[in-house]
């Protein structure tokens, strides 16, 4: 497993019908996306949550958005089994993130990409399944 670089935080709350995960750091990339949401799945299995608010505050992107294979990676830990909100720090990336959305609903999922973390949790409390 790769780990998460000492300058990326990651923090989790459990929250009234979800659970919330925020990540920060200064920067982003392959290796870290994989590690954030690896330890993200983790969470979600121990804590038996059925519907995950993750925000990420990341800086720039170190190399391609691989959306595709996030996606994929995704499905894999057994993201798309529950209810999932995303929400982008950076307004710049919302458009590939949408993508995202896309190719995850397509494959089964039911997971959201949104702006703000407002509009997320009201999704989550009241308008996803």
């Amino acid at each position: 497993m790769i780990s998460l670089p000492p300058d990326i935080h990651l923090v989790f709350e459990d929250r009234p019908g979800y659970l919330y995960a925020r990540v920060s750091g200064p920067r982003d990339n392959r290796d870290i996306s994989i590690a954030y949401w690896t330890l993200v799945a983790e969470q979600v299995r121990l804590r038996k949550a059925r519907k995950l608010m993750v925000v990420e505050a990341l800086g720039e992107r170190e190399g391609e958005h691989e959306v595709p294979f996030m996606v994929d990676a995704l499905i894999e830990m057994g993201l798309d089994k529950i209810q999932v909100a995303f929400v982008v720090g950076r307004i710049d990336i919302l458009a590939a993130m949408e993508h995202g959305e896309i190719l995850a609903i397509e494959r089964g999922a039911n997971g959201r990409v949104f702006g703000n973390a407002t509009v997320a949790e009201r999704w989550l409390r009241h308008g996803g399944s």
